[in-house]
Parts: structure tokens; sequence; C-alpha cells
């Protein structure tokens, strides 16, 4: 989680306080733990506070009147945004009806590029906004939760080779773990041509042996910093490709699979030899915490394991199969000997658990397992802390809260499932935005908005439209 690591310390200070919930004016800049706040507690063991306070660096991006992205700060311009165009312009059938959520100044002409690609944007969705509207008649939050993920998702990956995590300075990054999800939520939606391309440049991006860098520069396509590789991003996009050519009808899934082809070839030959064909741990490597490791963690078992399954779906291929079960296994006989937890034997309760059932892998962990993750990482707000281990300060993720949500979903606890995204929508910043953390008390903090979160948010619905436990 790009937002579980190096934390902008420095971003803007804006308002972070929405109706009816608690505290008021701007929230006193403390800095957020993050990425170091693991190490240093296992290193020190310092006091912690469950009432950190973490600033609101943003309630919104919108577009200015010159067609450039910019970070909204403050309620006041998170309200001019809202009117006039709503968060946009743009409509079904090109009115003036606003685009929910687009994020567009109601300064920019209507013919520019930014709005012209919000009516596109938002025109591909209907469909997709029709079937949820009639399998959820009586949700109307979650209905305007849908608008506000689709907006989030839409301004953090509009006009880029892939969504970015965020559009403050050390989140404007791609992260191919978040991109993975991206893409499966873009092609739900009804941009299946716009989530080819985002696996197409992550393709480009993959090293020989099939790893991926944590973090990429959207116009480089270069690592920004000497952070440490990560493997689970080769398996999530060997996922993510599985999702989406599984949707398809054979012949353009017959051309999926031939753009992806480099992709799919190199990131099944790194699981297999990284693994032993499914009998060995895969290599130790940081995963969505972002923190260096001495161990393999559950989340790069998790991950390992989908990208596996994924690779038996895209090719039939006897050895993937085989692995693959094989791996299983192995899972089931290490970590779910011993609960689950982060490390093989140790370390607590970790929401990588969700990413089993998340990413298709049903059955592995029992379904009161996933169910207890919300117990055992609750925070004061409602949501969830990405670990047992992670540091106590009352702050919710809604990373591995909608994580744990998409989850369930797709496991079947619809229920569950749909009260985690009441909490979701009730936690939105003032701009309708998702943000990236949640304080004790229930006030937004840090970036807003997150594409993975939004991204988890839209498949989260889909899963519940589907009304299904299963997907792909």
């Amino acid at each position: 989680m790009q937002n579980a690591g190096g934390q902008d310390a420095q971003g803007p200070q804006g308002a972070s306080r929405r109706h009816l919930l608690r505290g008021a004016g701007v929230v006193g800049a403390l800095g957020a733990v993050g990425l170091g706040g693991y190490a240093l507690r296992e290193a020190v063991a310092p006091p912690v506070d469950p009432e950190t306070e973490i600033s609101l660096y943003s309630q919104t991006v919108a577009y200015d009147a010159d067609g450039s992205r910019r970070l909204v700060t403050t309620a006041q311009e998170a309200a001019r945004v809202e009117a006039g165009g709503g968060r946009g312009r743009g409509g079904d059938s090109g009115s003036a009806a606003p685009f929910p959520g687009t994020r567009l100044q109601h300064t920019v002409a209507e013919s520019s590029g930014p709005a012209r690609r919000a009516q596109e944007f938002w025109a591909a969705t209907v469909p997709w906004r029709s079937r949820l509207e009639a399998a959820l008649p009586d949700a109307p939050l979650l209905a305007d939760l849908a608008a506000s993920a689709l907006a989030d998702l839409w301004v953090l990956s509009d006009d880029l080779p892939a969504p970015v995590a965020g559009w403050s300075t050390s989140w404007r990054y791609i992260w191919p773990r978040d991109a993975a999800f991206c893409a499966v939520a873009l092609a739900r939606i009804g941009h299946q041509e716009q989530a080819l391309s985002v696996l197409e440049h992550l393709q480009s991006l993959q090293a020989d042996d099939g790893w991926f860098e944590a973090r990429y520069d959207p116009g480089t396509g270069r690592a920004p910093d000497d952070r440490s590789r990560q493997f689970d991003g080769t398996g999530l996009l060997l996922w993510a490709a599985s999702e989406i050519a599984g949707q398809e009808e054979p012949d353009s899934r017959t051309e999926t699979l031939d753009r992806l082809a480099a992709l799919i070839s190199t990131s099944q030959q790194a699981l297999l030899s990284a693994t032993d064909d499914g009998t060995s741990m895969p290599p130790v490597s940081p995963d969505y915490w972002e923190v260096s490791e001495h161990r393999v963690t559950l989340g790069i078992m998790a991950a390992t394991l989908a990208g596996l399954r994924g690779a038996a779906a895209l090719t039939a291929d006897d050895r993937a199969t085989a692995a693959a079960r094989r791996f299983e296994d192995l899972l089931l006989g290490t970590f779910g000997a011993n609960g689950f937890q982060r490390y093989r034997r140790r370390g607590g309760a970790d929401s990588a658990l969700a990413f089993l059932d998340a990413t298709g892998c049903h059955g592995v962990a029992s379904p009161s397992q996933v169910r207890q993750l919300r117990q055992a990482l609750a925070r004061p707000a409602g949501g969830i802390a990405p670990g047992a281990a992670w540091r106590e300060d009352g702050v919710s993720w809604t990373p591995s809260t909608s994580l744990l949500a998409l989850a369930l979903a797709r496991a079947g606890d619809t229920d569950t499932a749909g009260d985690l995204l009441g909490w979701l929508a009730e936690h939105r910043t003032e701009a309708g935005s998702l943000p990236e953390k949640v304080l004790f008390d229930g006030r937004p903090a840090a970036v807003a908005p997150l594409a993975w979160t939004a991204a988890n948010v839209l498949l989260t619905l889909d899963a519940l439209g589907e009304g299904t436990s299963s997907a792909g």
C-alpha cells in the first residue's frame, strides 16, 4: 500500500471536517507514520497516541480553466467546485447536467479536453450504472458512493498511461499493485480498452525477471527513488489480466491474450521459478505495507497464489494449474496452520487475508476468518488498520477497509460488505472524494482521492450488483 508507505508530511494543510462528524477547523499536522511507523515500532517501541492527528492534504482534485489538475485543499474551495456545474460538467447526453464527481472546475469550457473526456468516460459507464441501480434499487447512498468512486478513479487516470495513486506529490506515481485493481475496475465499469492499456503500460515496464519496481513515474516510466522492488505486482497483474480476459467473448479474449502475451509469459515464468512450481515460498519482498522484510508475508503469499491461479486460467497450462494447487496447499500448511497471521507463525491478523477472496481465491480461508478481520483490526471510527502489528494510532485505512469489503462481497457476505461500503460513503471528504485515512473521531485525513480505494469500492459494488460469490 503506497498509502502505508512514504507519507507526504509536507503536503498541503486542508480542512478535514465533514458535516455531522466530530471535529472542526484545520487539523494540526503531526505527520503520518506509515512506512516508517512499523519499522520504528519494532526497533524502539515508542509510545503511541490513539488519537493521532493527521492533516487532510486535499478535499479532491479539480481541473483548472487551463485544463491542468490541481488539489482542492479547503472546504471553501470544495464548495466552489460543487457550485455551478456540480463537480464537473457533462452528462449522459451532453447536457448541462453535472457529471457527479468529475472534479472539473465550472470554469472549464465544455468543449475542453478534460470536459470531453469526462463526458466520454461517464457515458461509457451508463450500462454498468443502470445494472447497479436495477440490482440495488433501495440503496441511494451506494449509488452516490458509486458516483464518487467513478469520479475519483477517472480524475486519477484521465490522460495518463495508468492510474496514479493520488495527486499529492508523494502519491503521484503508478503502483503496480494499485494499478492491477484499477484495471479490473475499469474493465468492469465499461472501460475495457482503457483497462487493457493500463496492463500494456505495466507490461512495458516489467523487468526481464518478472519483477516490478515499487512505483513508477507516469511521465518517465522510471522508478522515482531507490525503494526495493516488490514481488506482489507480478502476481496481481497476472490476476488482473485473467479477470479482464475472463469477461470477454472468445474473439476479444484471443486479441487480449496476444496484446498481453509478454506480461503473461514473463509473470508466469517468474512465479513458477520463484516457487519451484508451487512447492516453495516466494522470495522475501516488501508488500503493501512497504517496509523492509526479513521473512515472507501473507500479502506476498496471497498475491503469488492469485497470480498462479490467473496463469492457469489464462493459459490452461497443466504446469501452472498443478503449481497453483501445490502452492495453495503450501499456504494452508504454513500460514493457514497458524491462523493466517502476517508472517508464517506470528505477526497477528493482517488485512492481506482479504486479498484471497478479493482476487477470487475462494475457499482458502474460511468465511469466518475473513469476517473476523473487521473485529481483529477495528479502529475507533469504524474502519480497520492494515494489521494487528500496525501502529496503535486510532487511524482507519480505507484501502484495507475497502479491500475487506471486496473480499466479503465476492465471498457472498453481501450484508457485511454493504455495511462497510456505507461506512466508506459516510467518511468521504466534503467534496465527496474517498480519503486514504479516517481519524479516531471520523474525520477524513491524508490524501484524497485515492485510486486503490476507489477501485475496490467499484469492484465491491459490482459484486453486490452481480449478486454472486465469484467474479471473473
